[in-house]
């Protein structure tokens, strides 16, 4: 029997052949997809409700009412064996680094194999609505001289001369606020003073407060926000509210149109307006006035609750548009009631206290 031969160039590619193709090397294959993930998050161990959203790496924790600060809380978690957390390069411990949670915050979630790093975001609050709202994540303090029955008006009901009502529609307020039993109108009030139309001055506010008994008190404002912020507080802390005559263009817009806080509709310079101030809220620590704008010509928020009510502006913006426009504030007590040692201590002779200083239109 005759046997075929083969040369060494043959045998080679035979073997290279019956081999197959030639394997990648390790350095060459794709890395393994990482399964890294947080399973639990809480902040107050079974006395916050988290809720997880894995495929946006969202987390939002309710913790409980009584807590009133998102500072220096350190938060609990579980975590993908061999994986780590982090927030801005440190390594959190869980139960023992302490972030601030009044702002979103990014964790950073780098699985054992440092492939795949994952950016997850938590957000904290102690209520239900102040995120939803813009007002924030934690309410720090809070005041209201809320009425158990309706005493919002829209200015917008009040006759021909709505567009600029807010100076009736105001005082107004004010009146059934302090006499439950008031039963008199803005357009009432329209017909009392400048029945021929036009805008409200202050006089014409203290002089229907007046007219109808309210006890009351005009008191100055400073060149300073913070100072100004104080004694608007405390006149409200004392069970009293506030008439505001201010220039409504020195007030933020509203970063969207479901937030309750900054301004909801559109103004020009010297865009005199009247407004109520009924209590206030300190979140994440910011101060907002809680206010009852008039000009709500309808608009209404998600719940069907008209967008001047409960309105919330920022300290700093109400005093730059008082300091524009009319640098005083009236207070005012329940009828038949005193005012506060502190409003009487301020109170200024009205004859003494000049209009705002624009003759531009206000409404």
């Amino acid at each position: 029997m005759r046997f075929r031969s083969f040369n060494i160039i043959q045998l080679l590619l035979l073997g290279f052949l019956l081999s197959g193709p030639i394997s990648c090397s390790k350095k060459d294959q794709p890395a393994p997809v990482s399964a890294a993930s947080i399973r639990n998050f809480s902040l107050f161990p079974g006395k916050d409700i988290s809720n997880m959203d894995l495929s946006r790496h969202w987390i939002s924790v309710r913790v409980p009412d009584t807590v009133l600060t998102g500072t220096a809380l350190a938060a609990s978690f579980i975590i993908t064996t061999g994986a780590s957390l982090s927030v801005n390069g440190q390594i959190q411990q869980s139960g023992i680094t302490k972030n601030n949670f009044e702002n979103d915050l990014q964790y950073t979630l780098t699985p054992s194999d440092r492939h795949s790093e994952q950016l997850w975001t938590v957000q904290a609050s102690n209520n239900d609505y102040s995120l939803s709202w813009g007002l924030g994540h934690f309410i720090n303090g809070y005041g209201s001289n809320e009425k158990n029955y309706n005493w919002y008006i829209d200015q917008s009901t009040s006759g021909n001369f709505a567009n600029v009502n807010c100076g009736p529609a105001s005082v107004t307020m004010a009146i059934k606020w302090a006499d439950p039993d008031f039963t008199k109108t803005a357009l009432d009030a329209r017909r009392t003073y400048e029945v021929s139309g036009g805008w409200w001055y202050t006089k014409d506010i203290d002089s229907y407060l007046t007219d109808n008994d309210i006890t009351h008190a005009i008191v100055a404002l400073t060149d300073q926000a913070d100072s100004t912020a104080a004694i608007l507080k405390r006149q409200l802390m004392n069970q009293q509210i506030i008439i505001l005559c201010l220039d409504m263009n020195y007030v933020r817009a509203a970063a969207d149109t479901l937030y309750r806080t900054d301004k909801f509709y559109a103004t020009t310079p010297a865009w005199g307006h009247f407004i109520i101030l009924k209590g206030y809220k300190i979140t994440d620590g910011e101060l907002f006035f809680e206010a009852y704008d008039p000009y709500s010509f309808g608009l209404k928020n998600d719940d069907n609750t008209l967008k001047g009510m409960n309105r919330y502006y920022r300290f700093e913006d109400l005093s730059a548009a008082c300091l524009q426009w009319w640098n005083y504030a009236f207070v005012i007590a329940k009828k038949g009631g005193t005012l506060s040692l502190d409003a009487v201590n301020r109170k200024l002779n009205p004859a003494h206290v000049p209009a705002a200083h624009s003759t531009t239109r206000i409404f």
